[in-house]
């Protein structure tokens, strides 16, 4: 580990992260891990921008695009989402400049998320033996204590950084290809085609595509209890068609 981690890692803890400005400002709600979800808080005053980076929500095409109109070239997704500057790091001067960012996320249908975090943290990685790990059983150990221990699959709703109502614009997943196009044109102050950008990240699950044949009624129940923000305040249907 190098120097600048172990200083990052002594001076930015759960505890000292939630005294810095912005925190202080946008005092964190959620359960899960603060440290983890400040990483995903991505600023920039060269661009303009303060985008909410949501993991499984095209998340690494986001960071990769950004860094891109940024910096003029491509980078790997692990090093593409480093580039930015952290809620944490804020100063007081720069905070006061923070109001005037465009300030967006992108968001996914609950459904096909939760099941993208499964197929990809679970079913990918540890399913490989004989005792394979269902997609009930895994909704069911969320529902008993574990839905805020991974941000792949802790409510969306939980680890947005700012009051819902406080983002100009709050992209969808499934409409990605306007709505980045959109974001893009936004900070470019140009017209952009969606063919203006690239897509990155780990390879696809299908989550969408699977979507009918791993909700059973009982896995739709459980989604509707422990997600019941997000589809009410991202605007998702709690039912499968």
């Amino acid at each position: 580990m190098s120097l600048n981690k172990v200083v990052n890692k002594l001076i930015y803890n759960k505890y000292t992260v939630s005294l810095t400005p912005f925190y202080k400002k946008y005092p964190f709600q959620g359960k899960a891990s603060i440290r983890s979800a400040d990483d995903r808080g991505a600023i920039d005053f060269d661009l303009g921008i303060f985008c909410n980076r949501i993991p499984k929500a095209a998340n690494s095409t986001i960071v990769s695009n950004l860094v891109q109109l940024k910096l003029g070239e491509e980078i790997a997704s692990p090093q593409a989402k480093k580039v930015f500057t952290t809620p944490s790091q804020l100063k007081t001067a720069e905070l006061e400049k923070f109001d005037d960012l465009f300030k967006f996320a992108v968001v996914r249908d609950p459904f096909s998320r939760t099941l993208s975090a499964y197929l990809d943290k679970i079913d990918r990685k540890f399913n490989q033996n004989e005792e394979k790990i269902s997609f009930k059983d895994f909704l069911k150990s969320l529902k008993a204590g574990k839905l805020h221990s991974n941000l792949h699959w802790a409510p969306q709703t939980s680890i947005l950084l700012i009051p819902i109502e406080e983002f100009d614009f709050i992209g969808k997943f499934e409409n990605l290809n306007d709505d980045l196009a959109f974001i893009i044109n936004k900070i470019k102050g140009q017209e952009s085609t969606n063919n203006d950008f690239s897509r990155k990240g780990p390879p696809s699950t299908s989550a969408t595509d699977k979507v009918k044949k791993y909700y059973d009624s009982e896995c739709v129940e459980l989604m509707q209890q422990m997600y019941s923000k997000d589809f009410e305040l991202l605007g998702y249907n709690n039912t499968i068609g």
